[in-house]
């Protein structure tokens, strides 16, 4: 039976999210657990760092796939494989008596995320080009409803499942379950992509505006990763209670949730996209400004940065799609970015563990994240340079 537009329409979106909340708990339900692991297993705190750090590394190294693997399956089911592959990992954690088992289970968990992630980006620019901001909005939204369902409850299962961290990594492949629900009718649908369409899906390694974007997208993700791994820390510094810290990051990661469906979808309606990644920059900076000098209650400040950050990864995801003029392109320039933009990302926590053992004090780290969104926000600038007769880059 044929879906009318409205219906199809809605099954999109509800794919699209379904899919989306999947790109993220197979890294965030780990952390709760990493301790219990450690002691169960009998590794080292270094071994255990692995189990979260291989999905990372696997999304930017295998993102660079994504091309050969559109050319050759096709987008959709090309997305119903990396969630099978996704959902059979997680499910395969039940059976975990060895660190070999969870690392392998890490590893095929970030394959099938590193190229899930531009697969869906060039399904949004194919299925809805002029609602991108509000489609964006929806993924970010799923993958942050993803880590905060799994990173929250992951110990209230395992208490449930009698003390078994295993069932309880295991039971997130029940939402991988439903998204292979929600995107089989899709995957069943799709007529075949022409050959035009499937020759122009390379990696755009000699275009200045890729590179340009995949050094953006680095500096946000190492952004972001900095101010989650040291925020609550660094508040605790200043004399806040552990317990407080904790609210502080959950009204920090409430706020960029909402803020990551909001933004790029007013980005959208009012057209200056850049207007919006400028904002959400300053938002950032100020934030910064706070915890370097802190003049404030620690409240102002998780809220800026919840504000601010909220706005620019889903605007950077956004660049690709409004550069490019195919789904296929648009996955070939998402795989770039991402892939380069994380493995850049992974280094800059990195660099600001280093600084904070140095100097022995927070205020440094934040100081280097100062910096690197000023760069953000000279980068915004050059991309949206307009370049002879050429359309703005980032504004309508």
């Amino acid at each position: 039976m044929k879906l009318k537009h409205q219906e199809r329409t809605y099954l999109y979106i509800l794919a699209l999210f379904f899919v989306s909340i999947n790109l993220r708990i197979g890294i965030t339900s780990v952390s709760p657990v990493l301790e219990t692991i450690r002691q169960d297993l009998n590794i080292s705190n270094f071994s255990v760092s692995f189990l979260t750090a291989i999905p990372v590394f696997c999304m930017g190294t295998f993102a660079l796939l994504t091309g050969k693997v559109i050319k050759k399956y096709g987008a959709e089911k090309s997305i119903m494989a990396c969630l099978i592959l996704i959902g059979l990992a997680t499910c395969m954690r039940a059976f975990t008596f060895s660190i070999s088992t969870l690392f392998a289970s890490s590893l095929f968990i970030g394959i099938g995320i590193a190229l899930a992630g531009p697969l869906l980006s060039g399904f949004i620019k194919e299925k809805f080009p002029t609602k991108i901001g509000l489609m964006i909005g929806i993924y970010s939204v799923g993958m942050g409803t993803g880590a905060s369902l799994s990173s929250g409850l992951t110990i209230p299962l395992q208490h449930v499942l009698k003390g078994s961290w295993n069932m309880a990594l295991a039971f997130w492949g029940a939402l991988t379950i439903i998204a292979i629900i929600f995107w089989y009718p899709i995957m069943k649908r799709k007529k075949k992509t022409s050959t035009q369409n499937k020759k122009n899906n390379k990696l755009p390694l000699r275009n200045k505006k890729a590179w340009l974007f995949t050094i953006f997208f680095g500096l946000q993700s190492g952004i972001f990763y900095s101010i989650t791994t040291w925020l609550a820390p660094a508040n605790q510094s200043m004399g806040v209670s552990s317990e407080q810290a904790g609210t502080l990051i959950t009204v920090f990661t409430v706020i960029q949730m909402i803020c990551s469906f909001l933004i790029p979808t007013l980005a959208d309606i009012y057209k200056n996209r850049a207007l919006w990644l400028l904002g959400s920059i300053c938002f950032v900076l100020v934030g910064l400004s706070l915890m370097i000098y802190p003049l404030t209650t620690p409240w102002t400040p998780s809220i800026l940065l919840g504000i601010g950050l909220g706005g620019v990864f889903p605007l950077a995801l956004m660049l690709p799609l409004y550069e490019t003029k195919t789904s296929e392109d648009a996955s070939a320039w998402t795989a770039m970015m991402q892939s380069g933009g994380y493995i850049m990302g992974g280094f800059i926590p990195v660099l600001a563990g280093i600084a904070r053992d140095y100097f022995d004090s927070y205020t440094q780290v934040f100081i280097i994240m100062a910096l690197l969104s000023l760069i953000l926000l000279l980068l915004t600038l050059v991309m949206n340079k307009k370049e002879g007769e050429a359309k703005n880059l980032i504004s309508a």
